[in-house]
């Protein structure tokens, strides 16, 4: 029986990428013997895709001979992906509202009428009470608290870490066919893809809404009108002589503070009336005339008026009396103040609040991991080792 000859296929590949020898031999339908000489660099286009590898649907007895004196590279991997932003940071807190406006100042009481005395012996009406003074506008309100600050801002995500590395060179699984590699230069695997970028870093927090202007203060309450003077009287005898003269009480002082009138002085005198207090009228001054003698006996001034409390006209003095003779009428009271002071301004609004701290850029991701430098290294006899970089499998 002949022996037909195993044919031989010489291959002699230039540069480029993805080199299949079974392919490039023609896919031989029957067993034969293979030398592949790579003096050119060969690459790969995907991590899946080897820069060579030897194929499949080889036949038995069929023998490969790989002579390799360039650089066999697999690609590269994919960086990982970019890490997410962070998330701004939350808005600071509203601040507070001022402080209410301080209540304006109470108006000045009016002041007592003078109580009335007798002049060349004759009666007098009692002097009118003075007028209350307007209360005084409430104070401006306080300004409002400044914002809180922002919260800070998240930090951003870790990059993703990158994709492993290609493949270089793989010898794939043909039963009854012998693989083998003289390897003069370098073998190497992909390298593992870089790691993706850290996320950015979110933004501070708005600052918080200045807190409202306080309240204006309430109007200060206008002054009691003063007390009106007592009238003064005398006393005449049949023959229409003076025989008796008593002068009036001073009218009381307006609230607030308002002095008190003064009271006659004119043989029986009239006391002065009292100052005014802070809500509350003074009261009006006693009458002059001869005590313990009951009325309508002797002449007797009148009393002075009370003074106002606050926004309240003071009370006329009253007329003096006498048995015969002459009497004055009282002082009429006087006003309280025309009017309570204004509700003072609302205050300023507190300002905005400083804007928060940004987060910290995210970190940027692992590298990949090499590739493989060999693939189905089982299947291979090695004349050669020479550089191989990346896993061995």
């Amino acid at each position: 029986m002949m022996l037909i000859p195993v044919p031989l296929v010489v291959l002699t590949p230039g540069t480029g990428n993805d080199y299949n020898v079974f392919t490039a031999a023609g896919s031989p339908p029957n067993a034969v013997r293979v030398e592949a000489f790579f003096n050119s660099a060969r690459g790969s286009s995907a991590v899946a895709i080897p820069a060579v590898q030897t194929g499949t649907g080889w036949r038995a007895g069929s023998d490969i001979l790989i002579t390799q004196s360039t650089t066999l590279s697999g690609v590269a991997g994919a960086a990982g992906s970019t890490g997410s932003a962070g998330t701004k940071g939350a808005t600071g807190s509203t601040g507070g509202a001022g402080s209410t406006g301080a209540t304006g100042a109470t108006g000045a009481g009016g002041t007592g009428g003078a109580g009335a005395n007798t002049s060349g012996n004759v009666a007098r009406v009692g002097n009118s009470g003075g007028g209350g003074a307007n209360g005084s506008a409430g104070g401006t309100g306080g300004t409002g608290v400044a914002g809180g600050t922002g919260a800070v801002g998240t930090n951003g995500g870790t990059g993703g870490t990158g994709a492993t590395g290609g493949i270089s060179f793989q010898a794939d699984t043909n039963a009854g066919v012998v693989t083998q590699v003289n390897n003069l230069a370098t073998i190497a695997a992909g390298a593992g893809g870089a790691g993706g970028a850290g996320g950015t870093a979110g933004a501070g927090g708005n600052g918080g809404t200045g807190g409202a202007g306080g309240a204006g203060g309430a109007g200060g309450t206008r002054g009691g009108g003063g007390g009106g003077g007592g009238g003064s009287a005398t006393e005449t005898d049949k023959n229409g002589g003076v025989i008796s003269k008593a002068s009036g009480g001073g009218g009381g002082g307006g609230a607030a503070s308002g002095a008190g009138g003064a009271g006659g002085n004119t043989a029986y005198v009239g006391s002065a009336g009292a100052t005014g207090g802070a809500t509350a009228g003074g009261a009006g001054g006693a009458r002059g005339g001869l005590t313990g003698v009951p009325e309508g006996l002797v002449c007797k001034g009148g009393n002075g008026g009370a003074g106002g409390g606050l926004a309240v006209a003071g009370a006329a003095g009253a007329s003096g009396t006498t048995p015969q003779g002459a009497v004055g009428a009282g002082g009429a009271g006087g006003a309280a103040g025309a009017s309570n002071g204004g509700t003072g301004a609302t205050g300023s609004a507190g300002g905005t609040g400083a804007t928060g701290s940004a987060g910290s850029a995210g970190a940027t991701g692992s590298a990949g991991a090499i590739g493989a430098a060999v693939v189905g290294n089982a299947n291979i006899i090695w004349i050669a080792f020479g550089t191989r970089t990346g896993t061995i499998s």
